[in-house]
């Protein structure tokens, strides 16, 4: 569900901590950094969301611009947690994936004579380039919707071969275009501890909300999974943290309340 101002994202425990009963949800137009450790399965929790949204009618379409994995392999582990996410990826009409990881695979294979399956062009300079695939693919396809939802995963790898100011002005520029877009909530991943802590800083600064998932410690050698708001747009929400589990059910906050 949407209204004018914000979006609900199927978390009813996000939805009331960053909106309050009288309007729960994200403020819609947002961009979203999700800062997770390896293994904190950040990545589905952010895939779990925008498949919840697409369900409940909260948005139209999602993009999803792929740097990290074949989109099979997340379609297969979505599946896992029985989000079946086919029918939506049926000819992109629900959900479109922006396969740059493919691209790159292939263009930086075939340098050391490894054939791919990819199906990609390598004369293609933007599927070779994963910044110009940004700028010059993703932004101008999410620009032909008036109510639509993205997903950058992930930013790490944008940074692996790209300056972070070029990344950083990448990002400024999503943003800006995304005011421009009648709906949708846009989220930005990126591998924690991996760069350093500048870098995260700038991108904290630049996004509109900043979603920490991390692991912590519960005693007798139990790890726990930690998620918190460390930065909120418009809200007086100070920084929360709320514990968080994974199962064959998917990511649950502990407060029994299911995405």
């Amino acid at each position: 569900m949407k209204s004018e101002n914000t979006i609900r994202t199927g978390v009813q425990s996000i939805d009331l901590f960053l909106g309050g009963e009288d309007d729960p949800g994200i403020p819609n137009k947002s961009v979203i950094l999700v800062l997770g450790e390896p293994g904190t399965k950040f990545e589905v929790f952010t895939q779990q969301i925008l498949f919840s949204m697409l369900k409940t009618g909260a948005t139209e379409k999602v993009v999803y611009l792929n740097y990290d994995g074949r989109p099979n392999e997340i379609v297969e582990e979505l599946g896992i947690y029985n989000f079946q996410l086919e029918p939506y990826v049926v000819a992109g009409e629900k959900w479109q994936f922006m396969d740059a990881f493919s691209a790159r695979i292939a263009a930086e294979g075939a340098v050391i004579g490894y054939q791919s399956d990819a199906g990609v062009d390598l004369e293609d300079r933007y599927a070779q380039d994963s910044l110009r695939f940004f700028t010059r693919r993703f932004i101008p396809e999410i620009m032909q919707y008036n109510d639509v939802c993205t997903c950058i995963h992930s930013i790490s790898s944008l940074l692996r071969t790209n300056s972070i100011e070029s990344v950083s002005i990448a990002i400024e520029t999503l943003k800006y275009v995304v005011r421009d877009l009648g709906s949708g909530l846009h989220f930005i991943l990126m591998v924690k501890n991996l760069h350093d802590p500048n870098i995260e800083v700038l991108a904290s600064h630049i996004a509109d909300f900043v979603f920490d998932i991390s692991f912590g410690r519960v005693g007798a050698g139990k790890i726990s999974i930690n998620f918190s708001v460390q930065k909120a747009w418009k809200s007086v929400l100070l920084p929360i943290s709320v514990p968080m589990t994974v199962d064959r059910k998917g990511i649950r906050l502990e407060t029994t309340v299911r995405i």
